[in-house]
């Protein structure tokens, strides 16, 4: 048996689930290194930056995801250790580029033909990224940290795609794919009767749900919640996580996808009460608060954050108005700086009230202003801006704030 002997995903994810939720967030160290688990004879896990799943029937194989580019020259050796020696399909769980870019140099690297299936979207998804291949870019560079803006502008296209669910018979099991909608519209799970395995793609991560990046389109908290409700019912054996360690145990795997299910739905329907009752989105953001019960290892604000799940559902059922008029056709930044300049009498004035807001730990209120202010003048706010969001960014636990707050010291 080829498998990595150091390295147990499931011993890893009861190690977390052990955790404290509030003195110790789970960490998932998902990195680049890449390393193989044996569940089966004929199904192995691949620890890699986004997971991946491969079935075995003699020395062909069955991929669920491919993970990155950057990655794929580990994957292929850890393959071939397995014993594969062609890729007889590929299947996305979605078409976002840390599952589907290692798909040409893996399945280059073995003989024969490979088939590609996915959910009808991830062709639309393919051709939007085309068309926002510089955006993505600094959208990247922006949230992960990158010295400069990449985003991948080729892809493999699926072969065969479907509608609604799909079935695929390899090494005689019955590979059961649903759509649904969550991260994206283009999303799949998978399951394996034999195998009794769940494969969730990038509905469940290890954290709170991805479900309101600010610099993505539209993604869906409810119906998200109403897909990991679904997915439990299968009451599998093994959970396949598009991220983080590989999960064993009917019991917890039902528990850890109805919790998430029950915290998604449970955000949308208190953000949906408030808005049909008049309340603006800042409002709600005040009003609607994580509850205790949901402070779990596998729910923390690791990657995504709770208030912009909360933006989510506002963008989905009620457009980007805010709900203040003023919001609605703002002024240019740059008068609004003028505007604060002329109401503290001068530059020096307006800094020393940002150095008070600093010193009185109102990094959010001082934000505000210096992002006015520095569109005037940007030199000479500019250590003030850097202490600011700083400090922003020092209290964040989510990595897209983080990353927004960190960009900007520079900008």
């Amino acid at each position: 048996m080829n498998t990595d002997k150091k390295y147990n995903p499931i011993e890893l994810s009861e190690e977390y689930l052990k955790k404290s939720t509030l003195d110790n967030q789970v960490s998932i160290e998902q990195g680049f290194n890449v390393e193989l688990y044996e569940v089966s004879k004929n199904l192995a896990f691949i620890k890699n930056f986004g997971n991946i799943a491969v079935f075995k029937n003699g020395s062909s194989g069955l991929l669920i995801d491919t993970g990155m580019g950057v990655s794929s020259i580990q994957v292929v050796e850890k393959l071939k250790e397995w014993g594969i020696s062609n890729i007889d399909y590929v299947i996305y769980t979605h078409g976002h580029v840390d599952h589907v870019t290692g798909t040409e140099y893996i399945t280059n690297s073995f003989e024969g033909e490979t088939n590609v299936i996915a959910h009808k979207n991830v062709t639309k998804r393919f051709d939007r990224y085309k068309k926002t291949t510089g955006y993505n870019g600094i959208i990247n560079q922006r949230q992960f940290g990158l010295p400069s803006p990449v985003f991948p502008n080729d892809f493999i296209y699926p072969d065969i795609t479907y509608s609604d669910e799909y079935e695929i018979e390899f090494n005689d099991s019955i590979l059961t794919l649903t759509h649904g909608k969550g991260e994206t519209d283009d999303a799949t799970y998978i399951y394996s009767n034999k195998e009794d395995a769940l494969f969730t793609g990038d509905f469940f991560i290890w954290s709170l749900p991805n479900a309101g990046n600010p610099s993505k389109a539209q993604r869906y908290v409810g119906f998200w919640g109403e897909v990991l409700k679904k997915m439990s019912e299968y009451n599998a054996e093994y959970l396949f996580p598009g991220h983080g360690p590989l999960i064993k145990g009917k019991k917890t795997i039902k528990e850890m996808l109805l919790d998430t299910s029950s915290c998604l739905l449970w955000i949308e329907e208190n953000v949906l009460n408030l808005m049909n009752k008049g309340y603006t989105l800042r409002e709600i953001q005040s009003e609607v608060v994580f509850p205790d019960k949901y402070l779990k290892p596998y729910l923390i604000s690791t990657y995504d954050d709770f208030s912009f799940l909360i933006n989510s559902v506002w963008r989905q059922y009620g457009g980007w108005y805010s709900g203040i008029p003023s919001e609605l056709k703002p002024p240019k930044l740059e008068d609004i700086g003028r505007t604060y300049i002329d109401m503290a009498g001068n530059e020096e004035s307006l800094l020393k009230f940002l150095e008070s807001l600093v010193k009185s730990e109102k990094y959010k209120e001082a934000s505000v202003i210096v992002d006015a202010a520095s569109s005037v003048n940007s030199n000479f706010f500019s250590d003030i801006k850097k202490q600011i969001y700083l400090k922003l960014a020092e209290q964040e636990p989510s990595l897209m704030a983080k990353g927004i707050y960190n960009f900007n010291l520079d900008s």
